[in-house]
């Protein structure tokens, strides 16, 4: 008897496209889970950033540690070229590290930023009064 030889065949047609199917369906579901994850990590920033520049208003208004600057601290907005605009007052602290010496008097560390943040527990707002016509 003789031995018949297989002949090696490769892919058929229908095999690749159901492969290539497969790569295509794991593909999506990659993207997919990439974009959530970057929509994640996007909001998670956002709020790590707001966290650090509200973080240290948010406590110096606590006011225990705060040092108080000016007791009667106003502002008045106006448009330009606007005779009168509003006055908003309010009291004026400062969260700057600060010592207080022997006579009572508060000191600002000299290892201070010069940028600390400095904030008004504001009081309502009031119309300001107009310019005097001369």
């Amino acid at each position: 008897m003789k031995k018949k030889k297989k002949k090696l065949r490769g892919m058929t047609l229908v095999e690749i496209v159901i492969s290539l199917l497969v790569f295509a369906l794991l593909g999506v579901v990659l993207v997919g889970v990439g974009n959530a994850i970057d929509a994640h990590q996007r909001a998670a920033r956002k709020t790590t950033d707001k966290v650090a520049v509200e973080g240290p208003v948010a406590e110096a208004q606590n006011k225990n540690d705060a040092l108080l600057l000016n007791d009667d601290y106003t502002i008045e907005v106006k448009a330009e070229g606007a005779a009168s605009g509003v006055e908003v007052k309010g009291k004026l602290y400062s969260v700057e590290r600060y010592t207080v010496d022997e006579n009572g008097s508060t000191v600002p560390d000299p290892n201070n930023d010069p940028d600390n943040l400095k904030f008004i527990d504001i009081q309502k707002p009031v119309a300001a009064s107009p310019a005097p016509n001369p």
